[in-house]
């Protein structure tokens, strides 16, 4: 039997066994647009921590931080503890957020600021930037890791994952993406501690590793900023902001049955986090102390070429599992914004329940389709990830952080919130072409927190003066 054919019974093996679980906890039940869109708001615990960590863990810790653990150290977990910072800020709102029931991020923004289009539009427009980044991130992974072991194109890989992601997203939404979350997290962790034992055999134990990986990498404190100063600042204002203005965490923190909970769900989410991205680091540090000599983001795809063929079919299957689970939710929540923020609110009144969901569906395709193109023609994992962060943080984190500190007080006004959004874009894209020691996303988001601000402060002097000339 060829090293091929292993892989794909394998993965189908895995697969299959986890969709047909799925399938037996929820066939019973006819899907709603409630379900589709929060997993009508019943999901455990335990499966909601278990979708969070796979949702943000992905193809982006087997391919972006294993090569950066490679190429960079300790640096991995710089970047990995500014990912995990958001679970931790998001403690704070996540009561408030679940108590509300809030579907989307513009849902958040109707219920501070009040109905308005230009508001809905554009930040369903900013909202859906980040998820569709971490589609085409998956499928960029995905391409180059299984191009490795298999032989075959990157492009032709990334259409057969978008076509697998679609399986699991179709029938319920994020009833059926949660479920599957929770089962491919769990065949994750444990693969990936089979993985790191079998690699650290190969390497000699970790203390010959350390031995053989530049030492200013893995070096105390210095290994952590070993990727550059500028770089970590990119992604301290790039991933930290846009992890918190994430809407696929805000769907889980809604879709949790106990509310008490949610916190809970976050704080497990984030060691479950943590602890992929030690293995990241840990990977990284001993693929380069096997063969110096590779591309960054092509290290684990050697090492899957170096792995006894039992262990190469639990990885191969694990990769799928974990792109696949980054994928699908990401695939969902982009459908969400569609359907609820930009049909339902701009679109049309009563939609019929029936037709919301062919809808979903049918969007599901397009989406996966528009991102498996652009993923072929920019095959960039880590790019994709800060990018799309940054955008999205650069337009969302005012008037999501302000419009919930001030919720009480009526001092941001629509027009301030519609033109932070449109600014903090604006100065995103206009920075971006210039090189500069500061980053770009933090000009869009300072440019964004100004904005709000001084026109906050105008429209209320004008308020203050014609409710004074009313008086008089």
């Amino acid at each position: 039997m060829s090293l091929t054919v292993i892989i794909l019974l394998s993965t189908l093996l895995i697969l299959g066994s986890t969709y047909f679980i799925t399938y037996l906890i929820n066939y019973r039940s006819k899907t709603t647009s409630e379900d589709w869109s929060i997993g009508g708001r019943n999901l455990p615990t335990y499966v909601i921590i278990g979708t969070q960590f796979a949702s943000a863990a992905g193809g982006g810790v087997l391919v972006a931080l294993v090569g950066l653990g490679y190429k960079a150290g300790l640096s991995t977990m710089t970047y990995g503890i500014i990912v995990v910072i958001p679970f931790i800020i998001l403690t704070f709102l996540a009561k408030w957020l679940r108590t509300n029931k809030f579907s989307t991020i513009p849902d958040i923004f109707a219920h501070i600021y009040g109905e308005h289009k230009g508001i809905a539009l554009v930040s369903a427009l900013l909202t859906l930037i980040v998820p569709f980044g971490w589609i085409t991130a998956q499928l960029v992974a995905f391409g180059k890791l299984y191009s490795a072991i298999t032989g075959l194109e990157s492009a032709y890989l990334m259409m057969i994952i978008t076509g697998i992601s679609l399986v699991f997203v179709m029938p319920s939404g994020l009833k059926t993406v949660a479920w599957t979350d929770f089962f491919f997290a769990c065949f994750m962790l444990v693969i990936c501690f089979i993985v790191t034992m079998g690699a650290l055999d190969m390497a000699g134990g970790w203390a010959h590793v350390l031995t053989r990986v530049p030492e200013q990498n893995v070096a105390l404190p210095g290994g952590f900023f070993s990727v550059g100063g500028f770089t970590v600042l990119l992604w301290f204002f790039s991933a930290l902001p846009g992890g918190v203005t994430n809407q696929i965490y805000y769907q889980r923190i809604s879709a949790i049955k106990n509310p008490n909970q949610v916190r809970i769900s976050l704080i497990g989410a984030a060691i479950a986090l943590i602890a992929s991205i030690v293995w990241a680091f840990m990977m990284g540090c001993i693929i380069r102390s096997l063969n110096p000599g590779l591309e960054s983001e092509m290290a684990t795809g050697w090492l899957l070429t170096q792995l006894p063929i039992w262990l190469l079919a639990l990885f191969a299957g694990l990769i799928v599992a974990t792109i696949i689970s980054t994928t699908s939710s990401a695939c969902q929540t982009v459908v969400l914004n569609i359907t609820r923020d930009i049909y339902l609110k701009l679109m049309v009144d009563e939609p019929e329940e029936k037709k919301l969901i062919v809808l979903s569906r049918l969007l599901s395709v397009a989406v996966m389709v528009i991102a498996c193109s652009m993923s072929i023609w920019f095959p960039e994992t880590l790019k994709w990830l800060v990018y799309t962060y940054a955008f999205s943080a650069a337009g969302l984190l005012a008037p999501i952080f302000l419009g919930y500190i001030y919720r009480d007080r009526g001092f941001i006004t629509q027009n301030a919130v519609l033109s932070s959004m449109i600014v903090g874009i604006v100065v995103c894209i206009f920075t971006k072409q210039f090189s500069t020691i500061i980053p770009f996303a933090v000009w869009g988001i300072l440019g964004s927190f100004i904005t709000i601000y001084l026109v906050s402060m105008v429209e209320g002097t004008k308020k203050e003066k014609l409710e004074e000339r009313k008086v008089r």
